[in-house]
């Protein structure tokens, strides 16, 4: 954890002490609702494109309505999984955290539309003008952070939280904004010259004069009611000024094109507490020709997810005894399958059907909820028990996305009104 944390946490503390022994009550909580669970970190890793679930997650072998790679289907840890020697990461994932993982299969997307299909799974709408679920939990449970919602890849979606999104990678401003002398021409002699840009020790200077600055004033005339919370938004603005700059690197256009150092952003980010939520991507899925470059693009995938869940495993969570695991859902999906037949390019084209996995603090591992039939088409689910029930509704993005609202402890109702949710993922 940097050191800048560190001293605004001091800070922040040292005010809001002042604060609660001066008016005999500390700030009441920001959430208001009860939740289903405790409210609790997430992580969203997207496979864009859409991924043949046969692969892995919904093996079909020797079937002729389907056209599947070689392989055996294996039970790890009470999931059914298809592996091969020739694709390695899967099994290794599975082999050491198949019991922190629920598997999902046969969830209709309701579309073959790339954007449609992204918009239904991880908003739980139709619409893009609605939130994902990762920018919901980021603004009901980390919207006082310095980038409550950090997204690293391309597909996701704010609505109205806009303001707790951080856009880093190829579509962003981030870079220019927290190092403004990037934003000038190189080497052109009639560029404007910033007049002064701090370095660090004049940067520390500045920080000291403007903290001593507001402990003033809040003592003199913030201890509560307007002036309070305008001088704490004040230093709070700051912090996330500062926060953000120390990320300032991911503003990079190359950078976020490499699935492993998504990953070890997005650890560092919410271990240091500057997100609450992330989004990490891994792009070229979409092979309607050469689908057996699938196999590639799985190692890629579950490498990175394997080192994702071996860190937040290995690393100390905010709870004094708990894991960073114990205390995030990560959840891993892409917004369609493949159709089950090769068409005439070796390649296979849109599906409306796809799995998911979600991993992690309150999760019901080992277990799979949904099923496709013979053809890849979705049946019918017991949404509490996650059991195959005929004549039962289909498994869609609402029913996913409510379920992981619920599981991240976020009131979906709030979001997602008149939906049953996904209720089987939670142990």
């Amino acid at each position: 954890m940097s050191q800048f944390f560190t001293r605004r946490s001091f800070f922040v503390g040292t005010m809001a002490a002042a604060v609660a022994a001066s008016s005999g009550r500390a700030r009441a909580s920001a959430s208001p609702h009860r939740l289903a669970a405790p409210p609790r970190k997430l992580i969203l890793m997207v496979a864009a494109g859409g991924w043949d679930t046969t692969y892995v997650l919904d093996p079909k072998p020797g079937l002729t309505t389907v056209d599947g790679p070689g392989g055996t289907i294996r039970e790890i840890g009470g999931l059914t999984v298809f592996v091969d020697p020739s694709r390695p990461a899967p099994t290794r994932f599975f082999e050491k955290h198949a019991a922190s993982c629920h598997l999902v299969n046969g969830i209709q997307t309701q579309s073959i539309v790339h954007a449609d299909c992204s918009k239904r799974l991880l908003t739980g709408t139709p619409s893009d003008a609605n939130p994902d679920i990762g920018a919901i939990a980021a603004y009901e449970h980390g919207r006082h952070l310095a980038a409550p919602y950090f997204v690293l890849g391309q597909t996701a979606y704010t609505g109205p939280y806009a303001s707790v999104s951080t856009r880093a990678g190829t579509a962003n401003q981030l870079g220019a904004l927290v190092h403004p002398l990037l934003g000038l021409p190189v080497g052109d002699p009639q560029a404007p010259q910033l007049p002064f840009v701090a370095d660090s020790v004049e940067a520390q200077l500045i920080r000291d004069y403007r903290q001593a600055s507001t402990a003033r004033a809040l003592a003199q005339r913030g201890q509560t009611g307007r002036n309070q919370r305008r001088l704490q938004d004040f230093e709070d603005a700051a912090w996330r000024g500062e926060a953000v700059a120390e990320i300032g690197a991911v503003g990079d256009i190359d950078f976020s094109r490499d699935l492993m150092v998504q990953v070890e952003l997005a650890l560092d980010g919410l271990q240091s507490g500057l997100c609450h939520a992330v989004q990490l991507e891994l792009g070229g899925w979409d092979t309607h020709a050469n689908n057996a470059s699938q196999a590639a693009l799985n190692e890629v995938f579950f490498t990175g997810l394997e080192r994702l869940v071996d860190e937040l495993a290995a690393r100390p969570g905010d709870t004094p005894g708990a894991r960073m695991l114990d205390e995030t859902v990560v959840v891993a999906l892409s917004e369609m399958g493949r159709t089950p037949k090769l068409n005439t390019n070796a390649g296979k084209d849109h599906w409306p059907v796809t799995s998911a996995l979600v991993i992690g603090a309150g999760v019901a591992g080992g277990r799979v909820s949904g099923e496709t039939d013979d053809r890849l088409g979705a049946m019918g689910i017991d949404f509490t028990t996650g059991a195959t029930l005929a004549g039962g509704p289909q498994l869609t993005g609402a029913n996913f996305a409510a379920g992981v609202l619920r599981l991240a402890g976020v009131d979906f109702t709030r979001h997602l009104p008149v939906t049953t949710p996904l209720a089987a993922l939670a142990a």
